[in-house]
């Protein structure tokens, strides 16, 4: 069985080491070329190409993948199947007809729901309770292909993105080999999507973490869990000459009420919102690290009545 795997990001990365473990390692790994990272811009690779190296794994980082050059480097290993999980380009027909067998994607929701680039934190912003990861036949439109397989799982009351990425993607790992056997032996059933059914959630903005104070606090703290760990939540205390830039990585919903922004005469740091408030639980102070709340106001205690803005100048 001859693959061929796409992956950019990390979700892909379960998938790769459990066909490795089987046997099945890929042929070449596809992944986008390296980019500047950090303070000094030194490139470095995406982390699905650091982990094919890791493994010793053939790796071809074009910057286009439809181009000409791109898919004459992908045919020349005859592959059955490709496997594509958080890739970042569109697949055009000529590429996605490359293979014997088909492409097969691993996406991290239970399509049709969340279709598109975040569907970790689609399914928190939209306050779902379930969510899952799919392997989906691949065409030409976005996340629209026939469904091969799917595992459902809960999502934790707090659960962020960050760590339901990881369970899903090790979903995806756990359930890739098998499925990919019985595709090549002719045994796979995809089934279509109901489009009906469909909803869709594109990339996440950097301006997204900024918390908007006039939003309700189940609101909030879903797009906390949501943007946790990248682009992260910030807001901005006007306490003193220059407000002070604080980081919110855990907050949850409590029952109470005042002017949206506006710190609470309640016991630990409570932030009011449109409908309810916000209990802020773990706090990141500009250039410093992740601490409760409790540890923070007994290095800098706010003053009740302090209110939250949305802008640092």
């Amino acid at each position: 069985m001859n693959i061929v795997f796409l992956g950019t990001g990390a979700f892909g990365i379960p998938a790769l080491r459990a066909l490795v473990r089987a046997g099945a390692g890929p042929q070449l790994v596809v992944s986008q070329p390296d980019r500047p990272q950090g303070r000094h811009g030194t490139p470095k690779p995406p982390p699905f190409a650091a982990v094919a190296k890791e493994l010793g794994l053939p790796l071809f980082q074009p910057e286009r993948v439809n181009r000409p050059e791109a898919l004459e480097r992908i045919a020349v290993e005859k592959p059955d199947l490709l496997v594509v999980a958080a890739y970042g380009q569109i697949l055009k027909r000529p590429l996605l007809d490359t293979p014997r067998c088909g492409c097969v994607n691993i996406h991290g929701s239970l399509l049709p729901r969340h279709r598109g680039a975040s569907p970790v934190q689609g399914a928190l912003l939209a306050g779902d309770r379930m969510t899952g990861t799919t392997l989906m036949l691949m065409d030409e439109g976005l996340d629209t292909g026939a469904i091969l397989a799917a595992v459902e799982t809960e999502i934790g009351a707090e659960e962020a993105a960050g760590a339901l990425h990881d369970r899903l993607a090790e979903l995806g790992g756990g359930m890739l080999l098998p499925l990919l056997e019985e595709l090549v032996a002719g045994r796979a059933s995809p089934r279509p999507q109901d489009s009906s059914a469909a909803t869709h959630c594109g990339l996440i903005a950097k301006e997204e973490g900024l918390v908007h104070w006039e939003r309700s606090a189940l609101d909030n703290a879903r797009r906390i869990r949501a943007f946790n760990p990248w682009p992260g939540s910030w807001t901005f205390l006007a306490d003193g000459e220059r407000p002070l830039r604080l980081g919110i990585v855990q907050a949850r919903p409590v029952a109470a009420e005042g002017a949206p922004g506006v710190r609470l005469d309640l016991p630990g740091l409570v932030i009011a919102c449109a409908e309810g408030a916000l209990e802020l639980i773990t706090v990141q102070p500009a250039g410093g690290r992740p601490m409760d709340s409790a540890a923070f106001l007994r290095g800098r205690p706010i003053p009740l009545g302090v209110r939250c803005i949305t802008s640092g100048s």
